[in-house]
């Protein structure tokens, strides 16, 4: 038996927002707070971050932006992910903590959770255009949360940055931020 629209409509949805900082600007306009604490980030404005999100019931607004704001039903699965615009092999950026701060307590506790992929495709380095790709084991991160009601919630997005040493090799913490973002769930 198929089901009806309203049947899949209320299935659980997986949606997953993608966040990029721009790491040159939280790195020129903001110091760090000292010291180094993860429970006491320092806020930053809505310029260098860029969030894009998939999955969703629909973007209400802001999808590329700092301010993105979109809908979920309960029930719905979210995960974030970041990294930075270097794609985190220079500045790297952890997305580290998911907070309430406003309106309707929507996310339950946001998890971090890490899948393997035994055979992830990476670019070939023998060609001059990288393909055909290669296979490589590699780790994937996201930070997860199951949504528990209906209302809108302002939340905080935490993410710690690191940069590169002149070692070129090693990538050390610089420090600790956040903004503000939106969800509104029916």
């Amino acid at each position: 038996m198929s089901e009806s629209v309203e049947e899949k409509a209320a299935a659980s949805q997986s949606i997953n927002v993608l966040v990029i900082i721009d790491t040159e600007y939280v790195k020129a306009n903001y110091q760090p707070n000292l010291p180094l604490d993860p429970n006491n980030p320092k806020g930053i404005n809505h310029s260098s971050q860029f969030m894009i999100v998939t999955g969703s019931r629909g973007v209400i607004s802001g999808q590329g932006t700092a301010d993105l704001n979109f809908k979920a039903n309960v029930g719905d699965y979210v995960a974030f992910t970041g990294t930075s615009i270097y794609d985190n092999s220079d500045d790297a950026v952890i997305i580290y903590g998911i907070n309430y701060w406003s309106g309707a307590h929507v996310f339950n506790t946001f998890v971090s959770n890490q899948i393997n992929r035994q055979r992830a495709v990476m670019p070939n380095t023998s060609t001059n255009n990288g393909l055909p790709a290669v296979q490589a084991s590699l780790n994937f991160n996201s930070l997860d949360s199951k949504v528990g009601s209906s209302g809108t919630e302002n939340f905080y997005v935490y993410f710690a940055l690191y940069t590169l040493a002149d070692d070129g090799q090693t990538q050390n913490l610089y420090g600790y931020y956040y903004w503000d973002p939106t969800i509104t769930v029916a």
